[in-house]
Parts: structure tokens; sequence; C-alpha cells
């Protein structure tokens, strides 16, 4: 499998000199050399092999190919709105839900929220996505948007969506259940563009009652994620892996 390495612009054939983090992993950690073929990706969906035609101790020249624009799939996108968990936990739902397919997180505040995701937390976080995207061979990059309020977000981004929250008692998160909402969100299209499908989820206490409620009464489905109590990147990884195994079943 040829190594894949993030070019941070818009990828173009020809002459490119890369540095940076991505040039010390490519000659420094996995020992690239001259004459080498690697793959790059921009982040949105172009690729192409390139070979490295000279090194320096900073920088590496690489000779672009042809470039080639990996097709997004005509499909509803998975949105995780999420109560970040504490420190490397918060890491690894990144880290795992880029692996699934996740194309955006929303970090949630909520009444019970424990963890105050600031722009220095959620930066640290989004560093995470591109050696996530190498190591799975994902061409566009999962973005983390900055905190938003539970009530802003239900107003908005709920409302506008096909939505979930999850909560003890709700309908079971199923293959069959994903289905019907990746339906509705293929409808939306006839008028504007495929809606997204939102799954919330709580801190570790859970959403409040009201925050339950004022979901439910702009259209929102409550779900379960099976019996257990979930810890917060349990179930968001959770979510995302059964939506991914019905999208693709279909």
């Amino acid at each position: 499998m040829v190594a894949r390495f993030y070019v941070p612009e818009n990828l173009k054939a020809g002459k490119l000199s890369l540095d940076g983090s991505e040039f010390h992993h490519m000659v420094r950690v996995t020992r690239h050399q001259v004459g080498d073929t690697v793959r790059l990706f921009d982040g949105t969906g172009r690729e192409a092999d390139a070979e490295i035609t000279f090194t320096s101790r900073h920088a590496a020249t690489l000779q672009v190919g042809n470039v080639q624009a990996i097709p997004e799939l005509d499909q509803p996108q998975l949105i995780l709105a999420v109560a970040l968990p504490k420190s490397s936990r918060a890491g690894w739902l990144v880290e795992k839900a880029v692996e699934l397919g996740v194309s955006k997180i929303v970090p949630l505040k909520t009444s019970r929220s424990v963890v105050d995701a600031r722009e220095s937390k959620l930066d640290a976080l989004r560093g995470n996505i591109v050696s996530a995207c190498k190591q799975c061979g994902r061409s566009r990059l999962m973005t983390i948007e900055s905190t938003v309020n539970w009530g802003e977000f239900v107003d908005s981004e709920m409302q506008n969506n096909i939505s979930c929250v999850a909560h003890p008692g709700g309908v079971p998160f199923t293959d069959s259940l994903v289905s019907t909402l990746a339906t509705e969100a293929a409808r939306s299209q006839k008028q504007s563009s495929m809606k997204s499908v939102i799954v919330a989820i709580g801190p570790e206490g859970g959403f409040t009652i009201d925050e339950v409620s004022h979901a439910a009464t702009r259209g929102a489905r409550l779900i379960s994620l099976g019996p257990r109590i979930l810890r917060v990147e349990t179930a968001g990884l959770t979510a995302a892996a059964v939506f991914q195994s019905a999208i693709l079943a279909n």
C-alpha cells in the first residue's frame, strides 16, 4: 500500500515542495527516499501519486502526476453532536469517527457538560483528523465545529436536518431505522440539497428532561443505543458504526 501524505492546498499536477510535519513524517519517520512514489491528498477529495525527486534537511520536492477527483458518495452524511468527554477519550472519539465516515463533529455545551471545549482544545483535536485520514484512506477531512449551546443547536441545525437524540427509552437505533432516516434525507434533495442525519450524544450525566423535550418539540427522534449505559465516545461510535453499516448495505 502506497503511503499517504496531506497537502493543505489545492492539489495540482507538477512540481510541489513539501515541508513541515508532513515532510518530517515522510522522510524522517517512514524513511522515504528520492525515487519513491507516495500518494498525496488535499482533504477536499483530490488525490494524486507523486514521485520524490529531491530532499534536503527541511523539505522535499515531488513531481505530482495526474490529479484524481474522488467523487463524493450520493448519500446522507452523519453529523455527531457530542458533549465531549475528557482528555484522551475525546481524541480517540475523533480518530475513530474519521475512520467510520462521520462528516462533522459538533461539540455541545449542555446543562451537565463536564468539558469546556475551548478553541485551543478543539485545534488539538483537529490535529488528529489528518493522521486518521492518512491511515484509513479517506479523501475528505472531517470537520470539527466550534462549541455551540444545546438550545441554539436544536433551533438551527437539528431543526433543519434529520435529527436523533440518544436517550433511555428511545426506539432502537438499528439498520432499519437508519434506512428510514436516509430515505427521508434523500427526499429533501428534490427541494434543495440532501439533508444530513444528526445524532446527538449527551454528557456523562445525560441530557436533562428539558433538553430532551426541547429537541422533541423540534422534531427530533429519541433513540436507544442498547440496554447498557455507554460512555460518550462509545455511544457516538456505536451510532456511527450502525449508520455506516446500514448505508453501505443499501
